[in-house]
């Protein structure tokens, strides 16, 4: 017999839009590595009145995290399942599909184990963890892509940084390929409002009132030395003057 599943309703466009940030602050060239999963996941609010959904993204340089709250408490029990990041971008615009009107509701489902379901474009039998559906259409039927938690100190990091208390930022040098990231985040606010974090080089952004960005600095001793190998493309000019110390 299948676990029971962890349900909740929530707006498809408001879903979107978090995996849709997932996806774009993580985004990393094709030679540097990241995490190849975003993270869905549901627990109850600290208030034990409300559910909150969580959804997480984290490249090389870049993560950020989403909030969203449920109405009422569909469960007491956390839930979380990774969705490959195709498969995310695919879920993502199956969602923008659905109705815009602002009482619309897509309801997910998450299985402890994969559960048989049928598959929303072919029609075929298929098995899966993650099951988002808009009335009676199936829009993902989704497998578990970290079922054994390789990525889990990672989410947790970004629950610690995103969540501390920091400092006003002092001379923050960021590359430019990550702030370019930032305008493409959906529903976030006009507004990045930056502190420190308890984790050296790493600095978070909030942008709305729903989601944390975390930004790595640029090590400006290595870029003065023109990168880890002194091979880089790191020089003086491109820094201001006395600002040598990371």
């Amino acid at each position: 017999m299948a676990e029971p599943a962890v349900s909740f309703a929530i707006n498809p466009i408001s879903l979107a839009n978090m995996l849709t940030n997932a996806i774009e602050i993580s985004k990393e060239g094709a030679n540097i590595e990241g995490v190849d999963a975003i993270l869905l996941a549901y627990q109850p609010a600290p208030d034990g009145l409300r559910g909150m959904v969580i959804v997480y993204g984290c490249g090389r340089y870049a993560a950020g995290r989403s909030t969203a709250y449920t109405e009422g408490l569909p469960s007491t029990e956390p839930a979380s399942v990774s969705i490959a990041r195709d498969y995310a971008a695919e879920l993502s615009s199956q969602l923008r599909k659905t109705s815009r009107a602002a009482d619309t509701r897509v309801g997910v489902a998450i299985h402890q184990q994969a559960v048989e379901g049928i598959h929303p474009e072919t029609g075929s039998p298929t098995w899966g963890n993650l099951i988002v559906a808009y009335g009676d259409k199936q829009l993902g039927h989704l497998h578990d892509a970290d079922v054994h938690g390789r990525y889990d100190q990672i989410w947790q990091r970004v629950d610690d940084l995103a969540s501390s208390d920091g400092d006003v930022v002092i001379g923050v040098t960021l590359q430019v390929g990550v702030l370019s990231r930032l305008p493409k985040l959906k529903g976030v606010g006009e507004i990045a409002d930056i502190r420190t974090t308890p984790l050296p080089g790493v600095i978070a952004a909030k942008l709305g009132a729903d989601y944390v960005a975390l930004l790595g600095e640029v090590n400006k001793q290595s870029f003065l030395a023109g990168g880890r190998w002194g091979t880089g493309p790191g020089s003086p000019e491109q820094l201001w003057p006395a600002t040598t110390s990371n």
